[in-house]
């Protein structure tokens, strides 16, 4: 009778170890402080909350702020500090998206941008699948992928989990499968996401999945999602200003095949297409595993790559790493060289300038700003004598030039009102760049006076902040998020032409001609238009999918070359037949830039870098 009452004691002790007892937690989703009634639509969440005594904890899925502003997130954190309960958030693209601190605050305020815990048999995970400053679609970030295998790797064997993250497991995310891939090895039980705004039940490469909805009230009424969270079944409830649960959804937890999905990262089409016409060669490639928000800096005898982590490299033309240099600063700027000097922007707001051939750091000055445009160089006299001017802007709208040589300042304009994202444009004696305050400016690169401003949309979504302004000396050109081109009067900074016909979305280049805008469209096209009238050429059909990436197509002896979100850099040549050269992975390609003859570099945001030749 001993014998059998220590076994089921045993089996009681197994038992309640193995699997996870029945508890409640709140889901808050798409919070978007800045929005309308947003702030008071939350404190009726936590309220609601508090209120309730058999609620352990809550699960925060992304879009804390309305436009990623430092202010918007530090009230959304002043609110849910209220709560009774531990809380555990992730970002969402609207954090990541407009962020002047380069994604920094979020962090700052809560520690980190993913989350891990165990309660009562069942691991909750949470990644960031924003993306910074590129675009609304989603992207696990490469160092997050180690940081997920450890995490994996401790949880005890059989122990349930739960997977959390802003966008959808699927054509929101790129590289979703790389999550699915990993979870599929372990006992995941379900993945729940906001982004929808909806209480919606899906299903991600063969993992459950659930959708939940905004606390905004849009009119109705303030919400969340209760989860029941039980052995057998996860319970959704709907929770708004009755303060009644009303069940919406539940998952099961039953054990199903979950298919792994094919994680080819890297092809050369020119090898594997029957039809292919072209050659194309990879002289040499790298992969940092870390991210690069900045594209390639190419010179006449080096390429520079400064990653988001604050490491800079330096690789001579046939890949061999020349230096490297930790700053342990946060890097979103592409840097710039004059004079045998590497000038790199910080987000602390830090100028530093490098010995380009030793890597070792020669100079560092604070401007009290985030330094968040690409950099920018120019031939400029200062104190009688000729030298290289350093041009950057700030996430406060402020746009420097510096003595890359002294980093004196020769001259500042505060005309913007809104973050500079975009690479300035030197042309001639002025120079032109947007800001997220709706406007483009023109100022003169002698002395920094505005010229002009331009704007068609004053909508703080449309700014034509993140495309690269291309101009033909008479006019300049850019692309705007309300899917319109520009032609503005250089001289004059009014109106030439402006016409949506062309889809596109902060895309935008010019032929070496200059005669032709080269345009790629948000919906798997690309356009080639006549820059004097903005009449549409040819509108070639590719099928790269959605594409909100900003970047700077090129010409080549009358070919078009350029990378997408799809992974891939494109060419089109003078008879407008188009071919993938290459698949660098699946993550945003940022620009292509010609080094010589028939050379190219490329990178794309994972910090893969590749040099390539086409032809022989």
């Amino acid at each position: 009778m001993k014998k059998l009452l220590l076994t089921a004691w045993l089996f009681l002790i197994f038992f309640s170890s193995a699997f996870s007892q029945s508890y409640k937690y709140g889901w808050i989703s798409d919070i978007h402080i800045g929005a309308p009634g947003s702030e008071s639509d939350l404190e009726n969440v936590i309220h609601d909350i508090n209120s309730r005594k058999d609620i352990s904890f809550v699960v925060v899925t992304g879009d804390i702020a309305e436009k990623g502003r430092n202010d918007e997130l530090e009230i959304a954190k002043s609110i849910l500090d209220s709560l009774n309960v531990p809380y555990h958030i992730i970002p969402g693209n609207h954090d990541t998206k407009w962020s002047e601190s380069g994604c920094t605050k979020f962090k700052e305020l809560w520690k980190d941008d993913k989350f891990d815990f165990q309660y009562d048999g069942v691991e909750h995970i949470g990644m960031n699948s924003g993306i910074p400053w590129r675009g609304g679609g989603g992207h696990f970030a490469v160092e997050d992928l180690p940081w997920l295998n450890s995490v994996l790797a401790k949880t005890p064997e059989g122990e349930q989990i739960i997977f959390y993250a802003h966008h959808p497991l699927d054509g929101e995310i790129d590289n979703w499968f790389e999550v699915t891939n990993r979870l599929k090895k372990y006992n995941i039980k379900a993945i729940l996401v906001g982004h929808g705004h909806a209480n919606k039940l899906m299903n991600f490469g063969g993992i459950p999945a659930a959708m939940g909805r905004s606390t905004l009230s849009y009119k109705k009424s303030w919400g969340y999602t209760l989860v029941d969270n039980e052995i057998d079944s996860l319970f959704f409830y709907e929770v708004t200003s009755d303060s009644i649960p009303k069940f919406w959804g539940a998952i099961g937890k039953i054990n199903s095949p979950i298919p792994e999905v094919d994680s080819t990262q890297f092809i050369n089409y020119t090898t594997t297409l029957s039809n292919s016409k072209l050659e194309a060669e990879v002289l040499w490639q790298k992969e940092l595993n870390t991210t690069l928000s900045a594209s390639l800096l190419v010179t006449d005898n080096n390429i520079y790559a400064a990653a988001i982590n604050g490491n800079v490299y330096c690789y001579d033309l046939s890949g061999n790493l020349i230096w490297e240099n930790k700053t342990g600063e946060t890097i979103f700027s592409r840097p710039v060289e004059g004079n045998g000097i590497l000038a790199v922007g910080t987000i602390v707001g830090d100028l530093i300038t490098i010995d380009a051939s030793t890597g070792k750091i020669i100079q560092t000055i604070g401007i009290d700003e985030p330094i968040t445009s690409q950099l920018i160089s120019m031939d400029i006299e200062y104190n009688g004598q000729a030298t290289t001017g350093v041009v950057l802007g700030t996430a406060k709208g402020s746009l420097y030039c510096y003595d890359i040589n002294s980093l004196e300042m020769i001259w500042e304009n505060h005309s913007a009102q809104g973050m500079i994202e975009t690479k300035p444009l030197l042309i001639d004696d002025r120079i032109i760049y947007g800001s997220w305050d709706n406007y483009l400016y023109c100022i003169d690169s002698r002395s920094g006076i505005i010229n002009w401003k331009w704007t068609e949309n004053k909508n703080f979504y449309y700014s034509p902040a993140a495309c690269w302004p291309a101009t033909d000396g008479k006019n300049v050109y850019v692309s705007t998020p309300d899917k319109f081109i520009s032609a503005i009067d250089l001289m004059l900074g009014t109106t030439v032409w402006h016409k949506n016909i062309f889809d596109t979305w902060e895309t935008i280049g010019i032929s070496d001609n200059k005669e032709n805008l080269l345009i790629k469209s948000y919906d798997g096209n690309f356009n080639i238009a006549s820059a004097k009238t903005g009449k549409l050429i040819k509108n070639i059909k590719i099928g790269f999918g959605i594409d909100t990436m900003p970047i700077d197509p090129i010409e080549w002896n009358s070919n078009i070359i350029f990378g997408s979100k799809d992974g891939k850099i494109y060419l089109i040549d003078k008879n407008y037949n188009w071919q993938p050269l290459f698949f660098l992975g699946t993550c945003r390609v940022q620009n292509v830039f010609h080094i010589k003859d028939n050379i190219f570099a490329a990178s794309n945001m994972d910090g893969k870098i590749v040099v390539f030749k086409i032809g022989n």
